[in-house]
This record gives structure tokens, C-alpha cells and sequence, in this order.
């Protein structure tokens, strides 16, 4: 390679900006339970959405613990000029932090942050389960509880216990006994003791997995059920889940359920739709311990709404319109305001892909400058998940060219020259991208 050659993208990131690899994701899409912190969601930053995030807290983790709270809804409304798609607000990844911040101390620290004293923030523990819906594989309400099971026995932080072996500790604590089969039994006795409908028996083998010492039985358990079992007995797997969660003293269970959106898809026939809609009724409010654990908050956006809330009408389900009324179930998330956003969403992606010896703190966004910040905002369409991809985009093309920094004029250039943006965003530079 002669010396007037451009270094490869790669070599240069690593070499010259000393960064690990280009740390923003590509599809701006988190894939929950992944090994990547780039592509995972927990390069999540809470002050993006502060607002929201507390209203999440007030509205829903407190309501479900001390209000009857039942169904609440996680909205995101189309309100951004020339982009009809209501996606990529960042309903996953807050819903992924939040459960992971009950989960770590059982709703103490949530309930502190909402401003309750210590003892009463400590009155009611609470856990938290997410799930969701695709149009791949989980398409029935049964296959989704499934998944909010997995996600209890499988989920964790790092190299942190799940939530179910935390469970069987608190079981443990409160029982006095390691004995699997006298925590099994315990267990059994809840389900005994209720006095409602309920779906039937429990899963006794999921209970004597949870009740297990080992904290893999549970999850080689999960993982040996075959895909038939998980759509059909879902609820029964979560029904039994519930009751290992109340003998350890677990009030009530909060279930993040996302991706509403593909149980309304076009693809899903109507009958099949009306019908699991039906479901969310007869399993989540009518059936023990659901009717008394268990409060649902699902993603919703415009598109969705119009599909499924007929259904949800006649499902009897309490409404999930964005009105005045609704306020106290509804949190809407909406674009970002202003380029400080921008650099709140992007800051820890840049920080966990600079190398360890470098110390950046009075530019913690290099290579980008805050002017380019500000322009990646203006070319955007103001969604978190279109920021990050557009600064994946933008850093490889810069490293391609060898740029030692990327500024206002490298961003305007480079979008406005490749026709990014909609014409409706009014938006438009003579800037052509030629440095390097």
C-alpha cells in the first residue's frame, strides 16, 4: 500500500480514533437477551427519556402495587413530520431497564426514586417479567407468557443470578429449608389455597426445576419443552411461575409486553386476533394468580391501535387511548428535543468502544464534535433508533476517508448528498462530502 493509500475503516477506527470497532449498532433494532452491549440494549441511557421514564415509575410500578393498576400502555405516537412509521422511540429498551431495576432489589430502589421512605419502599416487592410478541414463532398470548417465564429462569446482568435462583433465595429465607421438595411443596400449597378459577394444575415439574438447588435445572427444563407445549401451556407455565413468586413473598408481577404491533399485523387473520385478544381478558383478568399478580403494560403505537382496538373494545379491556382520561395508564414517548439528546443516547456507546487507557473526559463524544452532533440531529428524523443508525453510517464513511474528526460540515455533506432524508424535512445543504 503506497502512502498516499486511505487505511482501511477498521484499522483506522482502532488506530487513530482508538476506538474497539465502530460502536453504534447498525440496525438501531436491540436484541434482548444478546452477548453484544452494542447491539443489546443495555447501553441504555435513562436521561434520554427522564420524563417518561418517571412516568413509567409513578404510573405503572406504583399503581400496580398500591392502585389495582391492570393494563397500562407504553405509547409511541407518530409525531414526526415525513416519517409515517410510529417504531424505534425506544419502547424495548426502556421496558428492558426498568425490569432490570426492579429485579435487582425487588422494587425497592424504583420505589425509592419515586420518593416513598424506606419502609415503605421495601412494603410490596415486586419483580418483573418481559415478553413480546413477533410474527415469527410467538403469535398466541400463551407463547408470550412463555416467553416472560424464560425470561425470569434465563435472564441475566453480566454474570449475575437470575431472577428465579433470586427468587428461590428469598423462598429459602422465608421457608428455612433448602430441601427442594419442601420448597416444592410449599410452592403446591398456593396453588391449593386459591379459591377462584384457575387454569388447572400447575406445571409440578417447573416447580421442582425452580425449587432445584442448581440453577440450571430451570432453564434445561424450559429449554427441553417442545414449541407445541410453549404456544399451548404457556399460561400454565406462567400461572406456576407465579406461584413459586408468591411463596417467596413476591406480591406482584409486572409484565413488559412488546411488539404489540405483530398481534395486530395484517398477517394475523382476524378471528385468530379477536380471539387472542379475548384471551388477554379471560387469562390475564378472570384466572388465579393472574387476576391477582399480575399487571400487563403493552406497546402500542397508531397503526396497532387501529387494527386491534375494535377487539380490544369487546374484549371489555380498559382503554388505551391517548386521552385525558387514560393519562394515569398511558406514557407516550416522543421524538428527541434538541441535539443534548442526541449526545445523552450517544455518549455510552462511544464510552464502551473507547479503549481502556484512553481518557477522554472533556470530549467523551470523539471523534464527533458537538457541532456534528447538533447536524446528525438535524438530519435525523429524531428517533433514537435512526440517530444511532445514521452515526454508525456516518463514522464508517468518515473512517473510510480517514478523517481525523467529523464536524457539522461532514454530516451535512454526506446526508444531504446521499438523499437520506425525505424532502418534506426541508432540509438541504451545497456542502459536498469531499474531505479526506
Amino acid at each position: 500500500m503506497s502512502d498516499s493509500s486511505p487505511v482501511p475503516a477498521v484499522v483506522w477506527m482502532k488506530r487513530e480514533w482508538k476506538l474497539r470497532g465502530n460502536p453504534f449498532p447498525a440496525t438501531g433494532m436491540a436484541v434482548s437477551g444478546g452477548s453484544n452491549t452494542r447491539e443489546n440494549g443495555t447501553l441504555y441511557e435513562p436521561s434520554v427519556h427522564a420524563d417518561q421514564l418517571r412516568q413509567v415509575v409513578e404510573k405503572f410500578v406504583l399503581r400496580m402495587s398500591y392502585g389495582g393498576l391492570k393494563f397500562g400502555y407504553l405509547w409511541s405516537d407518530n409525531v414526526v413530520a415525513g416519517d409515517s412509521d410510529a417504531r424505534g422511540f425506544g419502547k424495548t429498551v426502556l421496558m428492558q431497564h426498568v425490569a432490570g431495576w426492579i429485579n435487582k432489589d425487588f422494587g425497592k430502589s424504583v420505589c425509592l426514586s419515586a420518593g416513598l421512605d424506606e419502609e415503605d419502599a421495601e412494603e410490596v416487592p415486586i419483580c418483573c417479567l418481559v415478553t413480546g410478541f413477533d410474527t415469527s414463532q410467538i403469535r398466541t398470548l400463551s407463547a408470550a407468557l412463555f416467553v416472560a417465564v424464560d425470561y425470569a429462569v434465563k435472564s441475566r446482568v453480566g454474570n449475575g443470578p437470575t431472577l428465579a435462583s433470586r427468587l428461590r433465595e428469598r423462598l429459602v429465607h422465608r421457608t428455612g429449608t433448602t430441601d427442594a421438595r419442601k420448597l416444592a411443596d410449599v410452592v403446591a400449597q398456593g396453588h391449593r389455597a386459591l379459591r377462584g378459577r384457575t387454569l388447572g394444575p400447575p406445571d409440578d415439574k417447573l416447580i421442582a426445576a425452580l425449587c432445584e438447588s442448581d440453577p440450571t435445572a430451570a432453564e434445561e427444563y424450559m429449554t427441553r419443552l417442545t414449541p407445541t407445549s410453549r404456544s399451548r401451556n404457556g399460561a400454565v407455565h406462567m400461572a406456576t411461575f407465579l406461584l413459586f413468586a408468591a411463596a417467596a413473598g413476591i406480591e406482584h408481577v409486572l409484565v413488559f409486553c412488546d411488539q404489540l404491533e405483530d398481534l395486530a399485523s395484517t398477517t394475523t387473520a382476524k378471528a385468530k386476533r379477536d380471539l387472542e385478544v379475548e384471551r388477554f381478558r379471560d387469562v390475564i383478568v378472570e384466572t388465579l394468580p393472574m387476576a391477582d399478580m399480575v399487571t400487563m403494560v403493552v406497546t402500542m403505537h397508531p397503526r396497532a391501535a387501529v387494527t386491534i382496538g375494535t377487539a380490544w373494545d369487546l374484549a371489555d379491556l380498559p382503554s388505551f387511548a391517548l386521552t385525558e382520561q387514560n393519562q394515569a395508564s398511558t406514557v407516550k414517548l416522543s421524538a428527541l428535543r434538541d441535539p443534548s439528546q442526541v449526545a445523552q443516547l450517544l455518549r455510552p456507546y462511544v464510552r464502551a468502544a473507547t479503549k481502556d487507557e484512553v481518557s477522554r473526559t472533556d470530549d467523551d463524544l470523539f471523534p464527533f464534535t458537538k457541532e456534528a452532533v447538533g447536524s446528525l440531529f438535524t438530519r435525523s428524523n429524531r428517533k433514537p433508533r435512526d440517530v444511532l443508525r445514521k452515526a454508525h453510517t456516518i463514522l464508517e464513511a468518515a473512517a473510510a476517508r480517514n478523517l481525523e474528526r467529523i464536524d457539522s460540515d461532514d454530516v451535512i455533506g454526506f446526508f444531504d448528498a446521499s438523499g437520506h432524508l425525505p424532502m418534506s424535512f426541508g432540509l438541504s445543504s451545497d456542502i459536498d462530502w469531499s474531505r479526506g
